[in-house]
């Protein structure tokens, strides 16, 4: 993404302001703010996380992208629309992976 200059706060500030909202069908919201109010640390912490797995499920078509205008169309337009309570749980595992690898990193996240 830097390569071609693509800042996280162009498409990421509607990932935070909207809780992924407007980039996963209802009941797969639904099912991810589930989880967020199970988290002891609530929705701002996890959350993070979760989009930070969302970037790794689209590594490989993020990678693919050759330049600024069609990676931010891919970033803003994921082809998530199909997906189901499967992808949300896969999604969700590999936020509570990241979250487990790099919560306790020195250098990480601080509130």
């Amino acid at each position: 993404m830097q390569q071609y200059e693509v800042e996280y706060l162009q498409f990421a500030f509607r990932w935070m302001n909207n809780l992924l909202m407007r980039e996963l069908p209802l009941r797969c919201t639904i099912r991810l703010w589930d989880t967020y109010q199970a988290e002891p640390e609530g929705f701002s912490h996890f959350h993070l996380y979760v989009c930070a797995a969302f970037l790794v499920r689209w590594r490989k078509e993020i990678l693919d992208e050759r330049d600024f205008q069609g990676l931010m169309i891919l970033l803003q337009n994921l082809p998530t629309m199909h997906w189901g309570n499967e992808e949300v749980s896969v999604l969700l595992a590999e936020a509570y992976r990241l979250k487990f690898a790099f919560a306790d990193a020195p250098n990480h996240y601080k509130r």
